[in-house]
Order: C-alpha cells, then sequence, then structure tokens
C-alpha cells in the first residue's frame, strides 16, 4: 500500500555582499538622498517603444526613429530603462557610440554598473510572486502540471497552507548502470509554494576611483513549500538523480532609486532528487518541516563569509520494506534572479527524508530529514562589478525524525510437510539466518527479528508438552503445535499449526534369483525397512512366511527362508510383517516350479558370515564365531591381531560349504547390498570363495540394512544355486565403496 509523504520546508535564503574598499560602514536605518548624475538619462515610454531591437552580446540598441531623449545622449552616458517589446528585461548600458541610419538611431554601448548611473541612492524591494506574475513554464515531462492562483488568493510567503504555486509530478527513477542494477523506484505526488524575494541596495560617495561605491547590497529569497510525496519501488541497485520537474518564468518586477529603474527578473526551477541504495522493496512516508538561512557576507578585506542558519523537525508512520535500503527522496529548488538580463546570485535548497535500514540491528530503521543549501554568483553583478567568485554548499545536514522501537519477532511456516512418521526423529528448531529467513533445511517454521537477528524459539504440544528440539513422537495421532518466538525486548509471537502423526507399515521388499525346481530348496529373503523402527531384527522376529502342501519350508531367520516344493507348476510363497504398533504389510510371490534337475550339485549345504576377532569365553585371544542374522556388521572397525584367530585381511568375512561330488569347477558371485532410501544399491563384489568384508574408514559413518548374497555356478550355468547368505545391518561410510 502506498503512503504519503507530507514534507513542510520552509527556507529563507539571504546573500549579504558588501563591497568597495574596507571597513564600509553598514546601511543606514533613515532615507537617504537620491543623487543622481547628469550622465545618467532614462527611457521615456517614446524611447521604449521605438527601441526594435536589442543585442546584449554586441551591445547595439536599434531605434526605429529618434526622440528627445535619445537626442539628449552623448558617449559616456549611461542609459536606463524599464523593460519594453525589444527589451523584455530591460537593460543598464553605457554608451560608447551614437550612430544614425536615416530615421533610425543606433547605440553602441557596454554593460553599465549601477554607480555608474547613481550617485547616492537605496533601494529597498519586496515582492511575493503570485500566479498573476507567471508568464509561462517550461520543461514539464509527461504527466506533470502546474496551476497558478490569481493573487486575491495567494498569501504572503510562509503563512498558512494556502499556497500560491501547485506542480503534479509523476516519476519513476532507474537504478544506476551495473551488472545487477534491476527494478525502479517511483515517485509521485504534487509540491506546493510561495516564492518571495527581497533585495537591498546602498550606493554613496567614497574615496576611490571611481569615487562612488556600493556600500550594501543584500539579496534573499523565501521559500515557503509543502510537498506530498508518494515513494514506492522494488529495486537492486544504487539511485542517483535530480529530475527537473519545472521551470517557472515569472513577470519582471520594476524598482526606483529616483527615476532609475532596477529590473528584477525572477526564475524558480523545481527538482525531484533521489538516491541512496535499495535491495529488496520499500514504501515510506515522512512528515518534515524546515526552516533556513542560505547565506554569506562579502567583505574586501576578509572575502566571503557563512551567515546560514537552519532547524529541521517532523514525525513519520513506520515505514515498509524488505532488504536492506538506505534510499533517500527531496525536493530542490532552485531560485534566482537576474539584474536587468544579467544572471545575478543564485541559492539552492534541497530537503527531504532518507530512511536508512539495517538487519538485525537496534534501531532497525531510522529516518532522518536532511537540508543541502549551496549559493553561488555564475557571472559578475551589474551592480557590484567583478568580485571573488563564490560557489559553496553552506551546510549539509541530517536529523533524525524518528526510529522503530522494539517490534515483534516474525514467525512464518515452510514448505515442510505436517504430515510425519511416529518414532521419526524431528527438528522442532526454528530456521533463521541473519541475513534473513530462507526455507528448505527441513524446519516446520522460520523466525526472524528486525532487531535481534534470531529471537528465542519454543514450542509445545497439546498432546506431548513441552517438545525438546530433536523430538520423536511415540504415538500416532494429531497434535496442535504451538510455536513462541521472543526478543530480547520481551516481545512475542505465536504460530500454531496441526501436526499429524502417522505409522506407515514396514516396507517389504522380496529378494530371490535363479529357477526353482522340484525337490530342490529354494532360497528367498526379505529386506524390511520402516522409518519408525530402527532395528531389522525386531521385523524378523514379526515376520510369517507360508507355503501350501506339499511344498515345505525351512527358516534360516524371519527374514529368510528355503522352500522346497513338492510338485512343479505355479506355486505360492506368502510372507507378512508388522511393527510394534501392529501396522501390517503382507507380500505373495508366484514362482514357476521346473521338474527336478537331473544333477543337482552343487548343493549349498551351508552359508553365513564370520567374525574372525571374536574374543573366546573359555580362554584368552580369539576364536571365528559365526555372526547371526540381523545382527549389525560394523565395517568401519579396524583389523587387529588376536590370538587364535584366522588369517585373513579383515574382520568379517563370508563362506559356504558345498556338495560337489563331481569336483567340477565352480565360480563364485558375491555381492553386498545396502538399503538406502530409494532401495537397494551395490556397494561390493567378490569373484572368491571367501568374501572378505572390507574394513571402510571414513568420519561419516551411517547405519542401514545390509545383505550378502552369493551365486555359485558349475560350467553348466543351468545347475546354478543362489541364495541370500546374511540379512541383518551394516555400519559404513556412504559413498565409500568397501573393497
Amino acid at each position: 500500500m502506498n503512503r504519503q509523504i507530507r514534507c513542510w520546508f520552509l527556507a529563507l535564503t539571504t546573500v549579504v555582499l558588501v563591497a568597495c574598499g574596507s571597513g564600509a560602514p553598514p546601511p543606514d536605518t533613515h532615507t537617504t538622498a537620491v543623487i543622481i548624475p547628469q550622465t545618467t538619462k532614462v527611457a521615456d515610454a517614446a524611447t521604449r517603444t521605438a527601441l526594435t531591437s536589442y543585442n546584449a552580446g554586441s551591445g547595439v540598441l536599434t531605434f526605429a526613429q529618434r526622440t528627445p531623449a535619445l537626442d539628449a545622449l552623448n558617449p559616456g552616458d549611461v542609459l536606463a530603462s524599464e523593460p519594453s517589446t525589444a527589451a523584455p528585461s530591460g537593460y543598464l548600458r553605457k554608451v560608447t557610440g551614437i550612430r544614425h541610419d536615416g530615421s533610425r538611431t543606433l547605440l553602441d554601448t557596454t554593460q553599465a554598473n549601477l554607480t555608474d548611473a547613481i550617485t547616492q541612492g537605496e533601494l529597498n524591494a519586496d515582492f511575493q510572486l503570485t500566479g498573476d506574475d507567471l508568464l509561462r513554464t517550461e520543461g514539464l515531462p509527461k504527466g506533470v502540471t502546474v496551476t497558478a492562483q490569481p493573487r486575491a488568493l495567494h498569501p504572503q510567503a510562509g503563512v498558512g497552507e494556502q499556497y500560491g504555486f501547485t506542480l503534479n509530478f509523476d516519476h519513476t527513477f532507474v537504478p544506476l548502470q551495473g551488472p545487477n542494477a534491476t527494478g525502479t523506484i517511483r515517485v509521485d505526488g504534487a509540491v506546493a509554494f510561495n516564492v518571495g524575494y527581497g533585495v537591498s541596495v546602498g550606493i554613496k560617495p567614497c574615496f576611490e576611483l571611481p569615487p562612488v561605491c556600493v556600500t550594501s547590497f543584500q539579496a534573499s529569497v523565501g521559500f515557503a513549500q509543502s510537498s506530498h510525496l508518494n515513494i514506492t519501488g522494488d529495486l537492486h541497485g544504487a539511485v542517483g538523480d535530480a529530475a527537473l520537474v519545472g521551470s517557472q518564468y515569472f513577470k519582471p518586477k520594476v524598482f526606483f532609486i529616483g527615476p532609475v529603474p532596477v529590473v528584477l527578473v525572477p526564475k524558480v526551477e523545481l527538482y525531484l532528487t533521489a538516491g541512496g541504495e535499495v535491495t529488496a522493496h520499500v514504501e515510506f512516508a515522512a512528515s518534515e518541516s524546515v526552516t533556513a538561512q542560505v547565506g554569506a557576507r562579502w567583505t574586501k578585506g576578509n572575502g566571503w563569509k557563512d551567515i546560514s542558519g537552519f532547524g529541521v523537525n517532523g514525525s513519520l508512520p513506520p515505514p515498509r520494506f524488505s532488504g536492506s535500503l538506505r534510499p533517500r527522496v527531496g525536493v530542490q529548488s532552485r531560485a534566482s534572479f537576474t539584474l536587468y538580463d544579467v544572471a545575478g546570485p543564485e541559492a539552492t535548497l534541497e530537503a527531504g527524508v532518507k530512511l536508512d535500514v539495517a538487519y538485525p540491528r537496534t534501531p532497525n530503521w531510522i529516518v532522518n530529514g536532511f537540508m543541502k543549501g549551496t549559493l553561488g554568483f555564475r557571472v559578475k553583478l551589474p551592480i557590484l562589478g567583478t568580485l571573488a567568485s563564490y560557489s559553496a554548499t553552506l551546510f549539509d545536514i541530517s536529523k533524525e525524525l524518528g526510529r522503530s522501537g522494539n517490534t515483534p519477532p516474525t514467525l512464518n511456516l515452510t514448505t515442510q510437510p505436517h504430515t510425519v512418521d511416529v518414532g521419526a526423529p524431528l527438528n522442532f528448531r526454528a530456521l533463521c539466518s541473519a541475513a534473513g529467513p530462507t526455507f528448505g533445511n527441513g524446519e516446520f517454521y522460520a523466525a526472524s527479528d528486525a532487531e535481534d537477528g534470531c529471537p528465542q524459539v519454543t514450542a509445545t504440544s497439546n498432546v506431548d508438552g513441552a517438545l525438546t528440539p530433536d523430538f520423536t513422537f511415540r504415538s500416532p495421532g494429531d497434535r496442535t503445535i504451538t510455536v513462541t518466538a521472543r526478543d530480547s525486548g520481551r516481545a512475542t509471537t505465536q504460530l500454531t499449526f496441526v501436526l499429524s502423526v502417522v505409522n506407515r507399515p514396514p516396507r517389504l521388499v522380496l529378494n530371490y534369483t535363479g529357477d526353482a525346481h522340484q525337490g530342490t530348496p529354494y532360497s528367498i529373503s526379505a529386506t524390511i525397512t520402516d522409518t519408525n523402527e530402527g532395528s531389522a531384527t525386531d521385523f524378523c522376529a514379526n515376520t510369517t512366511w507360508t507355503v501350501d502342501a506339499p511344498d515345505t519350508l525351512r527358516q534360516v531367520n524371519g527374514c529368510q527362508v528355503e522352500v522346497t516344493f513338492g510338485t512343479t507348476g505355479a506355486r505360492e510363497v506368502r510372507v507378512s510383517t508388522h511393527d510394534r504398533l501392529g501396522a501390517t504389510t503382507r507380500q505373495t510371490v508366484t514362482l514357476t516350479v521346473l521338474p527336478p534337475l537331473v544333477n543337482p550339485y552343487p548343493k549349498i549345504t551351508y552359508a553365513g558370515v564370520y567374525d574372525r576377532e571374536a574374543p573366546r569365553l573359555d580362554v584368552p585371544g580369539c576364536s571365528p564365531t559365526s555372526v547371526v542374522q540381523g545382527d549389525t556388521l560394523n565395517l568401519t572397525w579396524k583389523r587387529t591381531s588376536c590370538s587364535g584367530s584366522t588369517p585373513g585381511p579383515t574382520k568379517y568375512y563370508a563362506v559356504v560349504r558345498l556338495e560337489n561330488p563331481q569336483n567340477e569347477a565352480l565360480s563364485y558371485d558375491w555381492t553386498l547390498y545396502v538399503t538406502l532410501g530409494a532401495g537397494e544399491s551395490l556397494l561390493e563384489t567378490s569373484t572368491q570363495a571367501v568374501f572378505d568384508l572390507y574394513n571402510s574408514y571414513g568420519a561419516a559413518p551411517i547405519t542401514t540394512p545390509c545383505r550378502i548374497t552369493l551365486t555359485v555356478s558349475p560350467p553348466d550355468l543351468s545347475r546354478s544355486k543362489s541364495q541370500t547368505v546374511w540379512n541383518g545391518r551394516c555400519i559404513y561410510n556412504n559413498g565409500t565403496i568397501i573393497k
């Protein structure tokens, strides 16, 4: 939502200059008698009408016909004129030559100073610009409009809220060039303002050459300004721009020192300024009151001296933003006037607001009002002659308008599913980063705090009470989870959500290879996993196998059987298992049983896994011991030398005993499978008669279900025998091949 900024700017720009001799006295408070030399002439109405062209560059004035005033001119005289059609700003010129061309009169002139035209006198002029004074407005961008009130509705500058001029604007600032600069900042609204000018001049005789001096010169520009701004944007980058939103030209103002006209031509330029950096979204507003005096005093002995003063105050509603940013927006007024058609002083006041945001920080945001006042003389003044050039920033100040108080933490749900398994470890920490919350690490919620960064977070369940950071639910059912975030300022925020705890049945995979023949034991094993259960042995104990007569079963353990089929054709083997909470999984496999083998050899009479370093109970030392089905093989343990242990490079090994009465050459194909989340993966193979399960060293071992299979093949591969030798769990290093 856009918010409206209301900025009040009141500035008084004052320039005070004193020249022509050191220690010149200040202007007298009483009225000074006016002394005009005989060499000063004033263009009357007939002379102003007769002027057809005026070239300030060449100094040539062309008159269509002669007039008594022109006939009275001599070289060296000064001619002063009010504005006319051919010279809309009037002029103050010293005559260097007079030419006649038929009825026309041509004057060659140079720029004159007031001290050339006046020996003694004072000018004290104050005027307020109104809508009646506005001649034209130039440079309006698209969407910018200007309205002006007539004099009858216009108050004095800085009085009340009835403003003489209103400028409506809508401007979009783009970021400065850069590889990652994107987005825009938009500023729209209106600025209403009044402008008033004051000019004072004192001229007296002095003991210098020429013997006439300007004893004082003072010019002032007063502003009363009310700005309404809406500032919104999504930007990544820096902004630095000043957009001209209007140049206003006003009618000349004519004042007199005795009979000599002094012509002032006012001009006001308004700029919309923006700067700073934004990395996300911003909306902010402020109300600001500014008073300022921009000025400088010049003396021949001491040069320029700053005489500025200022004050800032205001209030504001809280801004809205995301990201880190330091944007600023202001309105710059450049007020100037010319003396006749020659440039005079220019004063500039820029005032606005800037937002400073940092995360995390106390305070999170600060809004400052800023003011910058500058003063300059672009060319020499016709009143004073040439002074030392001057252009300076007289002040550039910032005052805090407001800052954030302690804001409560924020809590947001992540995309983590709210259905979880009973018995599975869960993370009840809050996801939090000092750079701002980000999702995706398995947390149910994210927390952040503008001042602290990461607040303290606790979670409770309506069934289980307080939840530890790593918590496991032991029973299924819905829970209402209440999360509380608390910052260092004791501000709190709560979030509730429903968590469904479910008990999924075990996952059952049957493993078998080769053809089944009548009368020959056929090996089938089961790989059982369950996210809720931690021990494969429990599942083997809870597993039941069944067949139909005349088929028979020999159970190696709960997870492995040998089936001897009593007939040929399609035969079923059924298996079921359940977890500790009773969730059951059933599976049936149908095999096509072939007639008995003519030659049943080789026959596997025994196969299993042994531990070379199992300690003996009767005497010190070790002896090879069978590892029971369902146990755990820690393949990260190093091999040690233990008295009585059998030779071999590893702690664990798998062996097979066979009946091979024909002494056929046999081949062996051992495989070690591990079960990960996506299913079984091959971890190691061997073609030796003994399968040495090599150690795998590493820093991040994991434990998963595993099994070892064997296929023994004679030259006639149709008589190959396969079975699962061992089922259980293995500890190994993930991603490391066991060799």
